[in-house]
């Protein structure tokens, strides 16, 4: 389906089903729109995003002045690159800078802002793909990217493949909101959130990251054990942190698992080493007038902690701590990575692929 058009390019629209997920991603972003999820014969839509193509941000088109990131696909590096730079074998490389001196999930015209080509569609899957040139937003090397998303029964996989001609920077996740009760039924305060992550990455007063890593024991950020964001939030307010997660090999791992009071629970899976928490306490409500963010229903992220959004990637660079990045270096080589959001009715049964399954 057509949804207009972004940058002079034409964004479609393409609804993924199973008989108790149905999933929508249009072409800008490559972003997820509507992710429903069928209780008691109704459908609940999990997800936070703008209800109207003309209030999300795209390249070449700066008038658009929505929110960059509502369950859009972020890169070449999701989250930030301190002083806008960073070496690579030796040569420094100077970054578009789009949030004061730092750069921010990919720049000001990140993957989040441009219009994706669709390269293949079936009931339950799509694949979206982008090329961008050697040099885009300073980065070196052109890449090419692909982004899946699948259902398998009761399960959501996103599947990220990127090829470089050279050595580059390349760190995607998609940063979608959630809010298990429904995107217009409130707060998030009374979800209770599982993380398995002994320790947090450090952030200087810029929120990058210092090197230095804390454990979660006898802080308020420990979630090993499923804690009532309430009592969080209570403690020590909004949430913004990069949990590095207890996993000891490439495969997927359980790294989190949120709970709403109606039995709906999330489970995420994931082969990357970081999980980005956050609550959304920070973001302009100007950003997201009522009427634009169907999830706002008149009232302001800022009040509310409305959301949940969790970010799946390797770890923030910053120039003088280059030994700790972990971000993805890639050579020339394909390079993919598989995260899972699995969103369903408490008492659906066990199964699925793989062995895991939303509960």
């Amino acid at each position: 389906m057509n949804w207009g058009s972004a940058g002079g390019k034409d964004v479609h629209c393409h609804t993924l089903k199973s008989p108790c997920l149905e999933v929508d991603v249009i072409s800008l972003g490559a972003a997820l729109t509507a992710v429903r999820v069928l209780v008691d014969g109704s459908w609940i839509d999990v997800l936070m995003a703008y209800d109207t193509l003309e209030k999300y941000p795209a390249k070449g088109e700066p008038e658009r002045n929505g929110k960059p990131n509502f369950s859009t696909v972020v890169g070449r590096c999701a989250n930030r690159v301190a002083d806008g730079r960073f070496e690579l074998d030796g040569k420094s490389f100077e970054l578009n800078k789009n949030i004061g001196q730092l750069h921010l999930h990919g720049g000001v015209d990140g993957f989040y802002s441009q219009v994706w080509d669709v390269v293949n569609v079936a009931e339950n899957a799509v694949t979206l793909r982008l090329s961008e040139p050697d040099g885009a937003m300073g980065y070196p090397g052109k890449v090419d990217v692909d982004v899946t998303y699948e259902i398998l029964e009761n399960e959501l996989h996103f599947k990220y493949r990127g090829v470089t001609d050279q050595p580059t920077l390349l760190s995607m996740t998609n940063h979608g909101y959630w809010n298990l009760k429904g995107h217009a039924a409130g707060n998030v305060l009374d979800h209770t959130l599982m993380v398995r992550a002994s320790h947090t990455t450090a952030v200087d007063d810029k929120q990058v990251m210092t090197g230095e890593l804390l454990p979660v024991e006898s802080t308020g950020l420990d979630f090993r054990t499923p804690h009532l964001l309430q009592a969080v939030f209570d403690k020590v307010g909004p949430v913004d942190t990069n949990y590095c997660l207890d996993k000891h090999a490439s495969s997927e791992v359980l790294a989190a698992r949120l709970e709403a009071p109606n039995g709906i629970a999330m489970e995420v899976w994931t082969d990357q080493p970081g999980l980005q928490v956050f609550t959304g306490g920070n973001i302009d409500p100007g950003t997201a007038s009522s009427g634009m963010a169907k999830a706002l229903n008149g009232r302001s992220l800022e009040q509310f902690a409305l959301s949940l959004s969790f970010g799946l990637m390797a770890f923030t660079i910053k120039a003088s701590q280059a030994q700790f990045c972990d971000q993805e270096r890639c050579t020339g080589t394909t390079h993919g990575t598989n995260s899972l959001w699995d969103p369903s009715e408490a008492v659906v049964s066990s199964g699925g692929s793989n062995g895991r399954n939303l509960e």
